[in-house]
């Protein structure tokens, strides 16, 4: 009798169902995280499990803080909590981990989109916590399409690459900068920045560039252009 009423009580029902929550965040969670861990992100497997997780935890004791002290009586005294806060909270506090898989390189920025993936998949969690299985499960399937179909679809998307060109070059009559911005104009090569150093013992420039090159530009037209300037020392491709 006394098992019956346990298993019957609305507290029961309750556990049962943020249970369910949980398991379908960390399912969720899985599957993002196994796309990450077939390309070798550092966010991978456990780590978006995890995310979706604990998301989706935090909604649910912040439902639960929500029902067990809601008061409505205006007379007496009562705990006002916002659930609504709890996912401000989370969707904010990502951003740190997030964070932490961006990595600064010589060739650009790496870890966005597992960034990216990271702030889904919170949100992914929080609506398991909140109970909404149909919206998150075609969230999920978004993402997975996102990572997986869309990823060889920007293959074929042509984009600029970012490089830089180092070169030294001794100091002569002729504004050598002028001459590397016109050798690299004449092959469709688009300049973002000029870093200027020169060594007056030497007397050597060392000239950074910081290059965009179009989608159907060979990056071995870089390496011609001691044909336009052959006073080049070196040269430096990064």
């Amino acid at each position: 009798m006394i098992l019956a009423n346990f298993l019957d009580s609305p507290l029961t029902h309750w556990y049962v169902d943020a249970t369910c929550r949980l398991l379908a965040a960390a399912v969720l969670g899985a599957l993002i995280g196994i796309e990450r861990e077939i390309h070798g992100r550092d966010a991978g497997f456990r780590t978006q499990l995890l995310v979706a997780l604990g998301s989706a935890l935090a909604m649910v004791v912040s439902l639960h803080f929500a029902h067990m002290f809601a008061k409505t009586d205006p007379n007496t005294w009562s705990l006002r909590i916002d659930p609504a806060r709890m996912a401000y909270g989370v969707m904010g506090g990502i951003g740190f981990l997030g964070a932490g898989v961006i990595m600064r390189q010589e060739s650009g920025v790496r870890g966005l989109t597992t960034a990216a993936s990271l702030w889904c998949t919170a949100a992914l969690g929080l609506a398991c916590g909140f109970g909404m299985y149909l919206v998150a499960a075609f969230a999920a399937s978004l993402m997975v399409f996102t990572l997986v179909v869309l990823n060889r679809l920007d293959l074929w998307i042509p984009s600029r690459r970012g490089k830089t060109l180092v070169v030294t070059i001794p100091v002569g009559e002729n504004d050598n900068v002028k001459l590397l911005q016109t050798a690299l104009e004449n092959r469709r090569i688009e300049i973002k920045d000029v870093d200027y150093m020169r060594d007056f013992k030497s007397n050597v420039e060392t000239i950074t560039l910081s290059i965009s090159i179009p989608p159907r530009v060979d990056e071995a037209l870089l390496r011609t252009i001691n044909q336009d300037i052959p006073e080049l020392n070196s040269m430096v491709i990064r």
